[in-house]
């Protein structure tokens, strides 16, 4: 990789020096490195430069305002035992395109008779401890009766592990996190099962799953009783104090309207 970048680079190089020499003589001087001079051609040189587009080893070569590469595409690849090959491409603007063969590899062969490590913390009814006092230490819950049917549809083991510090996960001023979110980070569990809630910060760091149950404020307001119109039904958008106060008004204005007419 370093090479094919290294090849394409020169290339670029000497396109841009090409194009720069049709406009102007190029030519070459010494210049001291503590001296406040520069190379005149120099700033040409840099928009010539993001001016070249070249299919090179590397894909397709253009630069923006800034000098930064664009309009590219990375191959995204896999590693098997027969070598890599080749399962979708990135593109430049942020889109991803997978193979569809890819996608439909039934994905419960990968986690078959291995062993998880899950990382939880107590919150009932969701993850609860049971036994103890001597006894084996054992949790049940939403969450772990969730665990063992799919372990039982995957076909993999599983170790629940409580969470260090007790916490969901926080980011710390140094970059790391805490938490359940520190663990998958850090490699030490494989899985976090537990109530958690989906923020912008920890989506950066760790996938989710789709939640399976949204909390959130809503309003609630009780069901109009519907009722046979009759014929004052047109009063009832307003009470009758505010009917009262709009004849006082009529009466006001119909009296101050006659005084200035008079």
């Amino acid at each position: 990789l370093s090479a094919a970048l290294l090849f394409d680079a020169v290339h670029v190089v000497v396109g841009a020096v090409r194009a720069l020499n049709r406009s102007q003589e190029v030519g070459g001087r010494a210049l001291a490195c503590a001296a406040p001079g520069i190379w005149a051609p120099g700033t040409s040189l840099m928009n010539y430069l993001r001016m070249v587009e070249y299919d090179g080893l590397t894909g397709r070569i253009e630069f923006n305002s800034k000098g930064q590469r664009t309009n590219y595409t990375l191959h995204v690849l896999e590693k098997g035992r027969d070598g890599h090959r080749e399962v979708g491409v990135w593109y430049s603007n942020r889109t991803l395109a997978m193979d569809a063969a890819t996608l439909a590899v039934n994905a419960s062969d990968s986690l078959a008779n291995k062993t998880l490590i899950i990382t939880t913390i107590l919150e009932n009814p969701y993850v609860m401890r049971v036994g103890g006092a001597g006894g084996p230490e054992r949790y049940e819950g939403f969450c772990v009766d969730m665990l063992q049917e799919l372990a039982g549809l995957l076909k993999f083991r599983f170790h629940i592990k409580l969470v260090e510090d007790g916490l969901y996960g926080a980011p710390e001023p140094n970059g790391s996190w805490t938490g359940m979110v520190g663990e998958l980070i850090n490699r030490k569990a494989d899985l976090a099962v537990a109530a958690f809630t989906i923020t912008a910060e920890r989506e950066k760091v760790i996938d989710f799953s789709k939640p399976f149950m949204t909390l959130g404020i809503s309003i609630l307001y009780r069901v109009h009783m519907g009722r046979k119109p009759g014929y004052f039904s047109f009063l009832d958008p307003f009470s009758p104090a505010v009917w009262f106060f709009m004849l006082l008004a009529y009466l006001a204005v119909s009296c101050v309207l006659f005084l200035a007419a008079r």
